[in-house]
Parts: C-alpha cells; sequence; structure tokens
C-alpha cells in the first residue's frame, strides 16, 4: 500500500486529511514557552515565538543569542544540541529552563519554558527514579510491568489517569494496564482505532520518546516569521518539547474531557510497541522537565524490560513448540512411513503450532486429526505456494489455516486448522471499520461512547513462532525424507551387488553344505518322532544335540558367506563423515544406545555401507559386552575411528584370539549369543579398504577400545 504524501504546511486540516498532516512543522509553539531560532554562524535571531519579545522585554529578532541569554550560556547550549535527547539536560537562566537542538543545517533552535524555584536537577527524584525502576526490573510479567510504570507515572505526575497500550498488528490500540481516580469510568480493556494516532504521529514517537501537552484550551504562539529565512521552509520542531499541538488531536483531547496530557513512548525492536498515557480533567496541568525527564527515563526501562520480557515469553514457546516437534520426528522415525508416523503423532502434532486439527496428504494418500473441514480435499488442491502460508480468516468454519507445503507438485501437504474465535471487541469509540454512520467524532455529542464490535470469521491469529515451528517440521522432514531415500537407494546398490555375489557361492552354500546339512537335522527328527517309545533318555538327547549343533552350524556357514561376499565385491567409494556414518549406524541399532561423538566433522572416503558394518559391530559388541549402563564414546582425528566402551574388557592372552574367525571367548549363550565372525568380518572390511583396525586398549572390567582406518582415497 502506498503512502500519502503529507501535505504541505499550512494546509487546512479536518478528518479526511489528518492522516496526512505535517506534525514536525506546526508553525507554532504551545504558549507557555518560547522560541528562538537563530543562524548558527552569527548567533542572529531570524525567527522566534511571538511571545518571544514579552518573555525578553524587547525585540529579539535581529538581536544575538549571548545579547539575550549571554555567551557562557549559548555555549553550553551549542555543545548540549548535539545530544540525542538535549531535553533531558536544560540549563536555567532567567528563571527558564532553555534547551537547543538543531533544525536544519546552520539553524539553531533554543526553547524556554518556564520553571520554579530551585536547580534543574534530577537530584530531587533520585530516589522515585531508583523505586520506580526497581519496580519495573522485578517485574514477571507483561502485564505487571504495564501495571507499576502506569501507577509510578501517575504518581509523578500528579495526572487523573494514566494508562499502558499496546498497538495490536493492524495498528489499533488496547488499554492493558490503567490508574486512575475512583470517580473516573474505566477504560480498561477498551480498544482504540489505529486512525486516532495517525503514522507520522507514531514514526514521531520513535524520535522523541515524550509528548507534553500543557493546556488545550490555549491556543498556540505562533512562529514569527512562519517560514524561516536560512532553509524557506516551516521550521522543523520534531527534536523540541513545545511543539505546537494539531488541532485535530487537541479537539480529539477536549472531546474525551481532557485538560492536559501527556504519553511516553514504548518501544521493542525499533518499532513503536505502544504508549503510556496520562489524561488530566481538571484544568491545565505543568509537569516540570525533572519529572518529565524521570518519566522518559521509565520508558526507555520499561521498553528493555518489555524486549527481555518479549523474548523470554518467545524463548520458552519456542522451547515447547521445539519439543513437541521432536516428538513427532521421533514417531516418524519408528514407523514405516512418514504418513503413518505424522498420523500416529496426533496431539503433539497439532501442538507444533498450536492448532485444533491437521490434515496430512502424502502421494494422494490422506490423513485427518482433530477437527477439519468438509471440504479438506479441496482446500489441498488449491495449494499452490512452495513456501509455508498462514491466515486466521480464511472462509470456511474453521479460518485459521495454515500450510506446510512438502512437494507442491505431487499435492504433499501439512495443513493445520484453527476453529472461529467469536470475541466482543469494546472500542472507545465507532471506528472506520464498523458498519455504522461515521458519526462527527470532534463533536462532543456523543463522539466517544463506547461502541461493541462482535469479531467472526476469525481465529486466533497464528503467532510469528507458530508459523516458524511449522516450518521447522517441514525441514526436518525434508531432510528425513532424503536421509531415508538415500538410504534406501544404498540398501539397493548393495543388494544388488550380493545378489551377483550370492549367485556364485550359492551352489557350494546352498547344496554342497547346507543341503547335508539339513537332512542331517531332519533325519534326526524323524529318528525322534518314528522311534520314541524304542529310545531311552540318552538317546533323545543326543539326537537333540544333533539338532542343536546342525543349527549352529548353519549359523556358521551363514557367517562364512557373509565373510566370502566381502571379499568379493566391489566397493562403492564415496565421501562421508565420521558423524554421518555414525548416525547410519545408530539407525540399524536396535537398542539405540547414547553415543558421545568427538571430531564427527571428520571426513572419510570409502564404502558408507561397509564402514557402517565395521561400526555396527564396534558398537553392538560396546552394548553387548556391557553389565551396567553402556558408555561409549567415539573419537575421531587424523584418519583413525576409535570406539572406546565401559564393557568387560579383554585379557591381554586373548587379544588376538578375538580376530579369529568363529572364536568366541563366552559360552555360545552367553551375551546375546553369536557366531564368532564380527570381529573378523570388521577387520576385513578395514583391510579391503586399504586399512586396518585392531584392539588399542583393553582392561578386564574397564573396557575397551577398537580403532580403524580406512586407508588413503
Amino acid at each position: 500500500m502506498s503512502v500519502e504524501p503529507l501535505l504541505e504546511p499550512g494546509t487546512p486540516v479536518d478528518l479526511t486529511n489528518c492522516h496526512r498532516e505535517p506534525i514536525r512543522t506546526p508553525g507554532g509553539i504551545q504558549a507557555h514557552g518560547a522560541l528562538l531560532a537563530a543562524d548558527e554562524t552569527t548567533l542572529e535571531v531570524v525567527q522566534a515565538s511571538a511571545n518571544a519579545d514579552q518573555v525578553f522585554d524587547r525585540a529579539v529578532l535581529g538581536a544575538t543569542l549571548p545579547e539575550l541569554l549571554g555567551a557562557d550560556i549559548v555555549e553550553q547550549l551549542r555543545a548540549g544540541a548535539a545530544e540525542a535527547t538535549p531535553n533531558l539536560r536544560p540549563l536555567r537562566t532567567r528563571g527558564l529552563d532553555a534547551y537547543a537542538y538543531r533544525a536544519a543545517d546552520r539553524v539553531l533552535v533554543i526553547e524556554l519554558e518556564p520553571v520554579g524555584s530551585g536547580p534543574a536537577s534530577l537530584t530531587r527524584y533520585q530516589d522515585e527514579i531508583a523505586r520506580a525502576l526497581g519496580l519495573l526490573q522485578d517485574a514477571p510479567t507483561i502485564q505487571d510491568l504495564l501495571s507499576r510504570a502506569a501507577r509510578v507515572v501517575r504518581e509523578l505526575t500528579g495526572s487523573d489517569r494514566v494508562w499502558a497500550y499496546r498497538f495490536e498488528p493492524d495498528d489499533h490500540g488496547v488499554i492493558l494496564a490503567e490508574e486512575k481516580r475512583e470517580d473516573l469510568d474505566a477504560f480498561l480493556g477498551l480498544h482504540y482505532p489505529a486512525s486516532d494516532i495517525p503514522p507520522q504521529a507514531r514514526a514521531l514517537f520513535l524520535q522523541n520518546r515524550l509528548r507534553f501537552i500543557h493546556d488545550v484550551e490555549t491556543p498556540a504562539t505562533p512562529l514569527e516569521p512562519v517560514v524561516n529565512p536560512l532553509t524557506g521552509e516551516w521550521l522543523d520542531l520534531s527534536k523540541g518539547v513545545l511543539r505546537a499541538v494539531s488541532p485535530i488531536h487537541i479537539q480529539y483531547l477536549k472531546n474525551m474531557g481532557a485538560t492536559a496530557s501527556m504519553s511516553i513512548a514504548l518501544s521493542v525492536g525499533g518499532r513503536l510497541w505502544g504508549l503510556i498515557s496520562g489524561h488530566h480533567y481538571s484544568g491545565p496541568l505543568f509537569v516540570p522537565h525533572e519529572v518529565r525527564a524521570t518519566c522518559e527515563l521509565i520508558g526507555i526501562v520499561c521498553s528493555m524490560q518489555l524486549e527481555a520480557l518479549e523474548a523470554l515469553e518467545v524463548s520458552r514457546r519456542q522451547g515447547a513448540l521445539a519439543n513437541r516437534r521432536s516428538a513427532v520426528i521421533d514417531r516418524v522415525a519408528a514407523s514405516s512411513s512418514i504418513l503413518d508416523g505424522l498420523a500416529a503423532a496426533g496431539e503433539d502434532l497439532l501442538g507444533v503450532c498450536g492448532a485444533d486439527g491437521a490434515a496430512i496428504r502424502i502421494d494422494d494418500e490422506l490423513r485427518l486429526i482433530g477437527e477439519t473441514p468438509a471440504d479438506v480435499t479441496a482446500l489441498l488442491d488449491g495449494l499452490t505456494s512452495a513456501d509455508v502460508v498462514a491466515t486466521a480468516d480464511a472462509p470456511g468454519e474453521l479460518p485459521g489455516v495454515l500450510a506446510a507445503p512438502l512437494a507442491v507438485a505431487r499435492g504433499n501437504h501439512i495443513v493445520w486448522f484453527r476453529r472461529e474465535y467469536v470475541r466482543t471487541i469494546e472500542w472507545a469509540h465507532a471506528p472506520k471499520s464498523l458498519a455504522v454512520k461515521e458519526p462527527d467524532r470532534l463533536n462532543p455529542d456523543g463522539s466517544f461512547r463506547t461502541w461493541a464490535e462482535s469479531v467472526k470469521g476469525e481465529s486466533k491469529p497464528w503467532d510469528p513462532v507458530e508459523v516458524e515451528s511449522a516450518g521447522e517440521l517441514r525441514s526436518a522432514l525434508g531432510t528425513f525424507l532424503i536421509t531415508r531415500a538415500e538410504q534406501l537407494a544404498a540398501l539397493n546398490a548393495e543388494l544388488a551387488r550380493s545378489n551377483e555375489e550370492l549367485d556364485a557361492f550359492a551352489y557350494v552354500a546352498a547344496h554342497d553344505l547346507k543341503e547335508p546339512l539339513r537332512g542331517i537335522s531332519n533325519f534326526a527328527t524323524f529318528l525322534v518322532e518314528d522311534y520314541e517309545d524304542a529310545l531311552d533318555d540318552e538317546a533323545r538327547e543326543r539326537l537333540a544335540t544333533i539338532t542343536r549343533l546342525s543349527h549352529r552350524m548353519a549359523a556358521l556357514l551363514d557367517s562364512l558367506l557373509e565373510y566370502s561376499r566381502i571379499g568379493r565385491a566391489d566397493l562403492d567409494m564415496t565421501d562421508f563423515t565420521v558423524d554421518e556414518v555414525v548416525a547410519d549406524a545408530l539407525e540399524l541399532l536396535s537398542s539405540r544406545p547414547t553415543v558421545r561423538v568427538e571430531g564427527g566433522d571428520m571426513p572419510l572416503h570409502g564404502d558408507r555401507i561397509r564402514v557402517r558394518q565395521i561400526l555396527v559391530n564396534l558398537i553392538g559388541n560396546a552394548v553387548k559386552y556391557t553389565s551396567d549402563e553402556p558408555d561409549i564414546a567415539i573419537t575421531a582425528a587424523d584418519g583413525r575411528v576409535c570406539v572406546e566402551d565401559n564393557g568387560i574388557g579383554v585379557t591381554p592372552e586373548h587379544h588376538d584370539a578375538i580376530f579369529h574367525v568363529f572364536r568366541r571367548l563366552h559360552p555360545r549363550e552367553a551375551y546375546g549369543g553369536g557366531t564368532g565372525a564380527g570381529l573378523t568380518i570388521a577387520r576385513r572390511i578395514a583391510e579391503r579398504h586399504g586399512g586396518e583396525l585392531w584392539l588399542e586398549r583393553s582392561t578386564p572390567g574397564a573396557g575397551s577400545a577398537f580403532c580403524f582406518t580406512l586407508g588413503g582415497p
């Protein structure tokens, strides 16, 4: 949406064009102060407020600043004009507080404001400042912070009412905290249209954090001449304290019954978060410099606390959503398909972004969770964006829609839904968005009567962290899909190579060795079954032993087949890291032990599947031969990978024997059984790569460390 240009200074302003009012160049100041604008080169006054002659009891135009204020004061003011907030540190002269700032090149502006007796210092307010800052710093929530800030500002200024409000995403304001006289109607919870504070006023609050209006009844004092002779333009008063007030805003305050006001900006991350505003209803209210400076400091500290509390709330919310995403990914990893895993995640999937329902479609298969619209298929078919998109006002019974595409071309999506959130907004007056003829807001008769609007057809809006969480889940699923596809492709390639080798070895293994063995086992079984009555216990036990040994021999033949296959297969050499192949290995282990990895980014070059087989054997042994909770660490450096454990260890006399094929150091059924060929196969894989595998160290009862290398590229 394009931004309309501001009106030329001096253009009459009404409700139709007030959003274009040039509020920085009003052509006048509030009547309780005076202004001098001088050529900084010559210090000659070239422009002044109409009341300046009366303040100085002489004509000021053409006079020099040293003549009017004294040379020392002028030099101090010139030095202070460079500060970001010169009005926080005025100089007192002639019973006036003097502030200086530069409005343009060569244009030095000095504002003068009457004060009572006493030095211009924050010293007398130090106790109030310390107390106020302590209250704000200890606030545990944003609501508490705003309530405390409103109370402190009212105590300091003496305003009849002080409230704090936040700007919503559409720029309208809602009052969150209020301190007031007991006889006043409450504003707490009321909403104010965005048009009440136009864009140019919001922008100015980010530059000049405090706006003070002493008396709405006293007309502004014009500048003479209205056009600055040095610039040929109306004087920019945006850095000052005394800037005249828009006539629209003056009437606005009068309609509310206010006679004086003050507003303090609350900003977070470079945006105007809200305001602390004070209204007085019983005549003019002059808030001295020291109190205004204290209130401005309160606004700054409050803004910092708002940013910290918002960041804390976002962090907590992000953590909770991350836990939900992790639970979903765990479900997917444990399922046979991503669709089944997502559907099984149920409430965790909804909790990823705080939804009431979800639809998952992958390759034309649809699963629904919780509340979903009747036309969900049509909705999914209409999604074309490759980005995560969110809306709170989609047509239908579930207006909240958050869509995360998985594969747009294939129609694969996860879409979350939120139900309609019907609520009533109490407006302080009729906003333009209501289907009501807009009353004359500047006519006191009924202008600020409360209007209620029932908001329908919208869900609760999706927070940025919720949209981000949906995107994070999509990214995680994408990575999972790619990894799963790579694993399947690698397994298919491995299967193809294995089949070729099995063709060469199948005859010997299946017919020459395994077939006679199977016959022995079968005949032993037949003997037991056919001659059970004729056999004594000893004979039956011997036949059972024959059967058990046949099965054992079959397992040994299987291991021998695997050992032979390694020697025949071609290696599929690729580049990968230790972290990647460790993750592959852990994926295949049923126990999924916790493994610490150091140096996991070390690159390796080899057959990733075979290297994975080495790690599966070494990590599996670490788990198998550990009586207590396994403590497994993998370290990688200088081309060497070591797997260390806290297992039972190996006595020195068996350090070589453990690498002999079919050699076990324990009874066959102890520690989960096995053939005793695993380390032999692992060593042969390392040797096929041009490397080696060895026992680095082992102490009975204190664990072992096995290391391997893969040789050069």
